[in-house]
């Protein structure tokens, strides 16, 4: 039988045995994305099972509004830093495991990529060839990955600007920049953006307030796994509004709280992070949050190829592991099995993922 969470802590004595000095909290009594104030319990006593440097314990309350969910009390503004011990921005992904493939093989694969990339996304790879756009097609799963990698946006103009706010360590905004997009990223972490200038890109250290007063900047800003780390995320997306230019698109993709793998595996599954995540959304809650500030169009991406990954992640967790550690490398074949039915509903997929653009001509 796997540990659990309190057996792990009489052993080792993890970050959660002490509490979150009581006066760096605050209390959340109304909804942060509707401001509403009714709500229910949804989970308890949770702790940072993802990266085990957080102390305290949390509990996580649906909004009886927008069915999204928040933490309160939560770490303060001030304090929240000290939840980021360690995290997983400070090193550039390397080229994706060919070994084992005969050179040929890996030759083709690369080169069908490239040519649905070159298409689809106005890169200039090579090797590439035209039959990726088509091979793409037949294998939607793999075509999706691709996608996500290139945020779903459209090809740029000439001079169109984009600006990705929490880049990390770069590795969409080379992607970006090889698509034809002049690029600027932000990031709160020193030390990623320190591995991000390294790379020749043009990043700062620094949230929105960089950008104070401005308004009408970019043609296009990507928030990857941003809008759940933030105290007011209302107040954030006005503000990226702001900075857009019209008819400019805003990606966002962040965990859904009411996807099946919450109702899988509970204070085990991997998008929680606790206290990291201190609001996370449901499809109404995001939805209505874009709407508020302005934005239309607002068009759905399915990323359903992530739910294998995020599960493996949940049952390590489940088991007192590191998500992302190494061992177990599979699911049990029941679960296996289960991946294999696709998820009919957009309001079931582990993350939200959306396009949307600013009115105006």
């Amino acid at each position: 039988m796997p540990e659990s969470i309190d057996e792990k802590a009489s052993e080792s004595k993890p970050a959660w045995h002490v509490s979150w000095p009581a006066d760096e909290l605050e209390r959340v009594p109304v909804c942060p994305l509707c401001a509403g104030s009714t709500r229910e319990l949804l989970l308890g006593n949770l702790v940072d099972n993802a990266f085990f440097v957080a102390p305290g314990r949390w509990t996580l309350y649906r909004c009886m509004n927008c069915s999204s969910a928040y933490l309160d009390p939560r770490p303060s503004e001030a304090s929240i830093g000290k939840a980021y011990g360690v995290y997983y921005t400070h090193t550039v992904d390397g080229p994706r495991d060919t070994r084992g493939q005969p050179g040929a093989v890996r030759h083709l694969k690369m080169a069908l990529t490239n040519g649905y990339l070159n298409s689809r996304y106005g890169t200039q790879r090579q090797p590439a060839t035209w039959l990726g756009i088509w091979v793409a097609k037949l294998l939607p799963l793999r075509r999706q990955k691709r996608d996500a990698e290139f945020r779903y946006l459209p090809k740029p103009g000439p001079g169109q600007r984009l600006l990705d706010i929490g880049c990390g360590n770069g590795d969409f905004l080379a992607n970006a920049r090889d698509a034809g997009w002049e690029v600027l990223g932000i990031d709160t972490d020193p030390k990623a953006v320190a591995v991000a200038k390294q790379r020749g890109l043009d990043v700062r250290t620094g949230g929105i307030d960089l950008f104070a007063g401005g308004s009408g900047c970019f043609d296009a800003i990507t928030l990857s796994h941003v809008l759940e780390h933030l105290h007011d995320p209302r107040q954030f997306i006005h503000a990226v509004h702001r900075l857009l230019k019209p008819s400019g698109v805003i990606f966002v993709d962040t965990p859904n709280i009411q996807s099946l793998g919450v109702r899988r595996w509970g204070r085990n599954w991997r998008g929680l992070e606790t206290p990291r995540h201190l609001v996370l959304f449901s499809q109404a809650g995001l939805v209505g949050l874009l709407k508020a500030a302005g934005f239309e169009n607002i068009e759905t991406k399915r990323r359903t190829a992530v739910r294998r990954s995020m599960y493996l992640a949940s049952l390590r967790m489940q088991m007192g592991k590191s998500p992302d550690g190494s061992e177990p490398r599979r699911l049990p074949l029941l679960l296996r099995f289960r991946l294999m039915w696709p998820v009919t509903r957009v309001q079931d997929d582990e993350f939200l993922t959306f396009l949307a653009r600013k009115g105006g001509v």
